[in-house]
């Protein structure tokens, strides 16, 4: 009978024998499998830990890029913006009856000004019409330091340089005065040489604002910073086109990429520029963001200034703010944003008519014109107004530099936006540049022969025009400020002022010593001055020894009334302090061309001094005054002694070294020539009416130029006043002076009639008593005769 029992395997008969064995196998390959998944969990809480690291720390990194980008914008929108730089203006233009102006200048001025020559009466700002004599313009407002000057519709007539009906136009009644607008000059910029004309939001007009919309950013004013929607619109539109042919920033975007970011196209600038738009608009107003927009946008380049915003883009293109601007106009600036340079109106009129018609189309479509005023408006010309170069003055602009460090630390004069009003005449400062230009190549072939001029105002010492090298547009050294050079004879009338002012002692008709004279000295050897003919003439006249420019007579005089007089005199009259020495009677001091205008300018204002200014106002970014540089005159001299003076130096130019002046001008001019030790310095020194002039002509070296003062600075003088002088110089009326008739050899009273006679003034009581016994010919000025 079987059994029931199962035959053990051997398995078992081994499990049976060892008990033991069998559980620790059973433990052993239990620890196996349970070893491995530890393992797979340790790898799982592992990366969980790392993830669970890495979250927190990425977030802190993210919140930390976030404030850092934060902090860098709220820090510029809080603060100062932009750097503004100072605009720096001309002197405006006034007329009114009795004006001295001729047709010529006025045609000039306009121009300057970028006025519009038109064929009919002027309706627009900025346009004028010209026939002959009379002109019909109509100017542009401007805010002044003293306020708003509005805009005036006038009629000019102009008869003998000199304005003789000022009219307007529309109420046919005489104006007053009228003043223009003051011509832009240049900037002084910050290093970046930004520059842009800030505009409210409330000034700019709503139809600009609603075409800025429609062209960059429809959905400005619903999206965040950011919108998806353009962005998925401009992706579908280029993947359709091949090509980038729409973006999908938005105005925040753009502002945020010009005023934080650079231009490069990566991945990591658009990352950027997305948060940091979204972090702006978090902060400000939409209003306030557009603003700075409007202000911000890069609209082309004039030189190396760069055109920023609308409000300066609007003046630069088109003479005009943007309010003034046609819609034709409006669209065109705003066609630019696209790409300021290949739509440049001044550079790429076609490209620029092309987008703007783009822009009107859009309107239209979107019901912002009319059907009739898009075809009217698509077949307008690009018309955009001419400029002078920007910074066309450099020595101008060096001297309102000079003026207003005075007053100004140099950062805020590039950085706070401030309005500048200097004295430059415009007109008076091209002719002064013909004048050197033109006249120096026929003076010397060589190309190193240097000038430099000043023109000021006799009445109140106003800077009209300034050049400081043959090239007048030379950025480089400031020969009319800075070139010190020795004087010569232009101290003369200095020497004989001082003593004419002892009347006691002094008068035109006192006799000097015009004979050998040796300066002896202990600490130095003997000096020897010879006159310019190495002749001596005996005994002079005062006024034969200035007319005639005679050295040893000067010497003498001023070694007579004392050299500290004659310093003192200097100083009275505008000049700088300067060391006694013998020498100083015959110019051997070093002046700057502006140092020279300083002293003339008194002889000019028959001795009441002005001292030299370039600015006559300041305003702020908000076109509130700052700085008002008033008139300031002071007399230290006797003037009766400087009209005598005066009037010397008028026969100066029609007797003396100056002769032939009163042959190429037809008025009269009164001035004085200067030759410096081997003619290594030219200088002529003069004065009209309405103007004084100084020029100085020699090499930088100091090398010889073989020009004295008349054959050298005085042509160009003469070229330049012929130009700009219309009044000639007249002395004043005084009772206390009286002329009388003088026998040049001795200096005694003398009949009109006599050989040697001329009329010389006297202050009252000083003329001589006793009468010459020259004999009576027939013939008046027979001294003047002998320079005939």
């Amino acid at each position: 009978m079987p059994s029931n029992k199962k035959k053990s395997s051997s398995a078992d008969k081994h499990k049976a024998k060892n008990p033991k064995k069998t559980v620790a196998k059973k433990q052993q390959s239990h620890r196996r499998r349970t070893s491995k998944i530890p393992a797979t969990r340790k790898k799982i809480s592992f990366k969980r830990a790392v993830v669970f690291i890495l979250l927190p720390l990425s977030l802190l990194v993210f919140l930390f890029y976030l404030f850092i980008q934060d902090q860098r914008i709220t820090q510029r929108f809080e603060g100062r913006i932009w750097q503004l730089p100072a605009h720096v203006y001309a002197r405006p233009l006034e007329l009114y009856v009795g004006k001295s102006i001729s047709a010529e200048q006025l045609d000039f001025e306009l121009n300057y000004l970028n006025y519009q020559n038109v064929e009919q009466l002027p309706q627009k700002f900025a346009q004028y019409r010209h026939r002959q004599n009379i002109f019909e313009i109509k100017t542009r407002d401007f805010i002044f330091w003293d306020g708003n000057e509005p805009a005036h519709t006038i009629r000019v007539n102009i008869e003998n340089n000199k304005v003789v009906e000022l009219i307007n136009i529309y109420s046919n009644s005489n104006a007053d005065l009228v003043r223009f607008d003051a011509g832009y000059l240049t900037g002084i910029f910050p290093s970046h040489s930004q520059d842009r004309v800030l505009l409210k939001i409330d000034e700019v007009p709503d139809i600009f604002i609603k075409m800025l919309l429609l062209i960059e950013d429809r959905r400005y004013f619903s999206h965040w910073g950011v919108d998806p929607r353009s962005i998925a619109r401009a992706l579908v539109v280029n993947l359709y086109s091949g090509q980038t042919v729409q973006g999908g920033s938005t105005l925040t975007q753009q502002l945020v990429k010009n005023l934080f970011l650079s231009q490069e196209k990566k991945i990591s600038r658009k990352i950027n520029e997305a948060f940091m738009s979204l972090l702006l608009e978090y902060h400000y107003d939409k209003k306030l963001i557009l603003e700075t927009y409007i202000n911000e946008i890069y609209l082309g380049q004039d030189g190396r200034r760069a055109i920023h915003g609308f409000g300066l883009a609007s003046e630069f293109y088109f003479g005009k703010s943007l309010k003034h601007l046609s819609i034709d106009e409006m669209a065109l600036l705003v066609g630019m944003v696209k790409g300021a340079s290949y739509y440049n109106p001044k550079r790429n009129p076609d490209h620029a008519r092309e987008r703007r018609n783009v822009v009107l189309s859009a309107m239209a479509q979107a019901d912002l014109i009319t059907s009739r005023q898009l075809e009217l408006l698509s077949v307008k010309p690009v018309d955009t107004v001419r400029h002078a170069s920007s910074g066309r003055y450099p020595a101008f602009i060096d001297v309102v530099k000079l003026q207003l460090q005075q007053d100004y630390q140099s950062d805020d004069l590039s950085s706070e936006g401030l309005r500048v009003f200097t004295t430059l005449d415009p007109y008076i400062q091209f002719k002064t540049e013909q004048a050197i230009k033109n006249t120096l190549p026929l003076l010397s072939k060589d190309e190193k022969l240097q000038s430099a001029a000043v023109v000021v105002s006799p009445l109140n010492g106003d800077v009209l025009a300034v050049v400081g090298d043959r090239n007048p547009s030379f950025k480089g050294f400031n020969r009319a400020l800075n070139a010190e050079r020795q004087i010569g004879s232009l101290i003369k009338p200095v020497v004989y002022l001082t003593a004419l002012e002892d009347e006691e002692k002094y008068t035109l008709a006192t006799l000097l010593d015009d004979s050998e004279f040796i300066y002896q000295d202990s600490n130095q050897s003997d000096w020897k001055p010879e006159n310019y003919d190495k002749k001596f003439h005996g005994d002079v006249t005062l006024y034969e020894s200035l007319l005639n420019s005679y050295n040893v007579p000067a010497v003498r005089t001023g070694l007579d009334v004392g050299l500290d007089n004659v310093t003192k005199t200097l100083f009275a009259l505008g000049g700088k302090e300067v060391p006694a020495y013998p020498s100083l009677t015959l110019g051997a001091v070093n002046m700057s061309p502006m140092e020279v205008a300083s002293i003339y300018q008194s002889f000019s204002a028959n001795g009441f001094h002005s001292p030299l200014r370039s600015v006559t106002a300041v305003l702020d970014k908000t076109r509130k005054p700052l700085e008002r540089y008033s008139l300031d005159v002071a007399i230290q001299v006797k003037p009766e002694a400087v009209v005598l003076i005066n009037s010397a130096l008028i026969d100066v130019t029609k007797y003396g070294t100056a002769k032939h002046l009163s042959k190429n001008l037809n008025l009269q001019v009164a001035g004085k020539t200067g030759t410096s030790d081997d003619l290594r310095d030219s200088w002529f020194a003069g004065f009209s009416g309405d103007v004084v002039a100084v020029v100085w002509t020699g090499f930088d070296d100091n090398l010889p130029t073989t020009l004295t003062g008349s054959s050298g600075a005085m042509k160009i003088w003469s070229n330049l006043i012929k130009e700009v002088a219309y009044k000639p110089y007249q002395l004043p009326e005084r009772t206390d002076l009286e002329t009388y008739w003088i026998d040049t050899k001795n200096g005694l009273l003398a009949e009109q009639g006599c050989e040697n006679a001329v009329e010389l003034s006297f202050i009252k009581g000083t003329q001589p008593n006793q009468m010459s016994d020259c004999e009576t010919t027939g013939r008046s000025n027979w001294f003047f005769d002998l320079f005939e």
